[in-house]
C-alpha cells in the first residue's frame, strides 16, 4: 500500500542541500550515467513501517523524502530506522519518543534534513570522492529542485568490475563521437590566424590545435564561441 499524501503540504519543506558541483569538463561519465532511476521516494507523512518496507523490498539503504511536488525534503536511512533501542517483543515502537513523549511514527519525525546531493551532469568521480569524504552510502540525484535518481556506492563499484570488452565498446564509442566532432569544425585562416568553430569539448580541441600550430605560416590559433 502506498504511504498517504501528506495532509500539511506547508510542512513539507525541501530539505537544507549540501549540493557539491562537478567540473563538467573533468570527465565524460557523469551521475545520470550510473543513478539509480526512477527513484523511489517517500512522503513526509509515510509511516515508518512503510518506509521500512519499501528499503526492504527495493533493496535499498536509504530512501528520499519529498513533497507533493518532488522537491527533496529529507531522507530516511536504515540507520534513522534503527538508531533507537531496537523492537523488542509485541507492541514494539519506532524510534525515541518525540518531543511530545510519543515515538516516532512517521518519515518526518526520523530523517535527515542537511542532505548531501549531486545534479544530474556532476562528474562520476566527484561523486566518488564526495561520497567517500563524508562516509556517504547514497545521495540523491537532482535536476533542478526535483530528485531524479539515487546514486549508491555499489554503482560505482560497478565501474571498477566493468569487463575488458565493455571497457573497449566504451573507448570505441568516445573516439567516434570526438572524430565526429572533428569532422564537423569550421575553418577559417586570415593574416596566418587560424579560427575554429564547431560544438566539440576541450578534450578534441587539443588536436586541431596542435595541428594548426605545425603548420608553417600559422601565427595564432583562436576558437570562436559556438551559439546555443
Amino acid at each position: 500500500m502506498p504511504p498517504p499524501v501528506p495532509s500539511s503540504p506547508a510542512d513539507a519543506r525541501p530539505a537544507c542541500r549540501r549540493d557539491e558541483r562537478a567540473n563538467p569538463e573533468e570527465d565524460d561519465m557523469r551521475t545520470r550515467d550510473l543513478m539509480t532511476s526512477p527513484v523511489v521516494t517517500v512522503t513526509p507523512d509515510a509511516r515508518l513501517k512503510d518506509v521500512a518496507a519499501t528499503l526492504v523490498e527495493h533493496g535499498v539503504n536509504a530512501v528520499p523524502v519529498v513533497d507533493e511536488r518532488g522537491r527533496l525534503a529529507g531522507i530516511v536511512s536504515e540507520a534513522d530506522l534503527l538508531k533507537a533501542d531496537p523492537p523488542q517483543g509485541n507492541g514494539a515502537r519506532f524510534g525515541s519518543p518525540t518531543r511530545k513523549g510519543l515515538p516516532p511514527r512517521v518519515a518526518r519525525e526520523v530523517m535527515t534534513q542537511a542532505v548531501y546531493t549531486m545534479t544530474v551532469d556532476a562528474d562520476a568521480a566527484a561523486a566518488a570522492r564526495l561520497m567517500l569524504r563524508h562516509g556517504l552510502k547514497s545521495v540523491p540525484v537532482l535536476d533542478g529542485d526535483r530528485v531524479v535518481g539515487m546514486l549508491a556506492r555499489r554503482d560505482l563499484v560497478r565501474l571498477v568490475a566493468r569487463s575488458d570488452q565493455d571497457i573497449h565498446a566504451e573507448l570505441e564509442r568516445r573516439l567516434k563521437e570526438e572524430l565526429s566532432s572533428l569532422q564537423r569544425l569550421a575553418i577559417d585562416v586570415g593574416d596566418g590566424v587560424v579560427t575554429f568553430s564547431g560544438p566539440v569539448g576541450a578534450l578534441a580541441r587539443e588536436l586541431p590545435e596542435v595541428l594548426a600550430r605545425t603548420v608553417p605560416g600559422v601565427t595564432e590559433v583562436r576558437w570562436e564561441p559556438t551559439q546555443g
